[in-house]
């Protein structure tokens, strides 16, 4: 029922960041039915998932476009949902209007660009002028003496450290050669029946501000439209939740060092 190109939003990650540093991954979503819109479901979801408290953090503009077509999407639907009033309500709770709707708006509560801190005031070599967050991770990683005091010990997932929903006992700060290790690089590859050089053409063939880019994109295709035996089908959901939890832990090290700094 969608038009052509039109977003589909089939997962998120939530972590939290309280007051006094404590680190969790409080939440995660991903609904991968083959021939089922996602969409309103993914919004009850988030908006359970982030209440209404809180400073809400993203990375670029993409999850505020996509919200804004899924608000677009119930606004234009001849048959909407019961909860359809809420669910608009809240996506323009913390959204900005886009660029080419009539009137301006920005939510009370509309999300915080980090992707936008970084272009004004992170400039590091190691970026090579990018400001994807698998890009200024890394070159984070190899910066800030808290992040490699903090990381270095398998602490999450573990008992008494970061809270994780699907990892355990993590270090994500790793040293080999002299060379500090990217944690992207440090996941399992998303299909397993495909060999490594073929794995990178995945995830670097779309923008990766963009979630993880070509490699989800391509999972969740397969997903849909592939006769996938239960265990392989369990392993690409797992691999894109390791993914998805990755990018917003991804965020919160990039918040907790610039906070480091900024507090010196």
């Amino acid at each position: 029922g969608q038009r052509a190109y039109s977003q589909v939003a089939f997962q998120f990650s939530h972590h939290t960041v309280e007051a006094d540093g404590t680190v969790a991954h409080e939440s995660q979503y991903l609904n991968a039915g083959p021939g089922v819109n996602p969409n309103y479901d993914f919004t009850r979801e988030l908006r359970r998932a982030l209440g209404s408290k809180g400073t809400i953090f993203m990375w670029s503009v993409h999850e505020n476009t996509t919200l804004n077509a899924i608000l677009a999407e119930l606004e234009a639907d001849k048959a909407p949902p019961p909860d359809s009033e809420d669910l608009m309500a809240f996506i323009r709770d913390i959204t900005v209007s886009r660029a080419d709707d009539m009137d301006s708006r920005t939510g009370a509560r509309a999300m915080v660009d980090l992707c936008a801190v970084s272009n004004q005031a992170f400039f590091h070599p190691d970026t090579k002028g990018s400001n994807s967050i698998k890009k200024v991770l890394p070159a984070i990683l190899r910066s800030s003496d808290y992040l490699r005091e903090r990381y270095s010990a398998p602490i999450y997932g573990a008992m008494g450290g970061i809270r994780s929903v699907n990892f355990h006992n993590v270090a994500w700060w790793r040293e080999v050669d002299g060379h500090v290790q990217d944690p992207y690089g440090l996941l399992p590859p998303v299909f397993r029946d495909l060999d490594d050089g073929v794995q990178e053409k995945l995830d670097t063939a779309a923008d990766l501000q963009i979630s993880h880019g070509g490699a989800a994109m391509t999972a969740y295709a397969r997903l849909q439209f592939e006769d996938l035996p239960n265990g392989e089908r369990t392993a690409i959901e797992e691999a894109l939740l390791r993914y998805c939890e990755l990018d917003t832990l991804a965020m919160v090290m990039v918040y907790e060092a610039w906070r480091e700094w900024t507090q010196k």
